[in-house]
């Protein structure tokens, strides 16, 4: 798994929207989730990960919404994204982000 966006310390991040490309031949799947940090001292985690895809089916060359509607991070969230692909770079992930002073987006 990798952390592939992390709200600022100072800031919520509003996911505007996000696609999940798979740039192979074969389907693969994809899990995606959000650590939530924001509430924590030291960037220690202290709420449960919540998926937003749990292995979510991505055909070969083919693109999937994976945000059909906004969704808030609060500041020092993470999204996590991994896949059952072996090359690391068989998934491109594309977000729409609008990054707030409004911590109560």
């Amino acid at each position: 798994p990798s952390a592939v966006y992390t709200a600022p310390f100072s800031r919520a991040a509003v996911l505007l929207n996000g696609y999940v490309t798979n740039t192979t031949i074969q389907d693969t799947t994809v899990t995606i989730s959000v650590s939530g940090k924001g509430d924590a001292p030291n960037f220690v985690p202290v709420k449960p990960a919540f998926y937003f895809a749990k292995n979510l089916l991505v055909a070969g060359n083919d693109t999937t919404n994976i945000f059909p509607s906004k969704f808030v991070l609060e500041a020092s969230d993470s999204l996590i994204i991994s896949t059952s692909h072996p090359t690391p770079d068989a998934i491109t992930l594309n977000l729409g982000i609008l990054e707030t002073l409004n911590t109560n987006a």
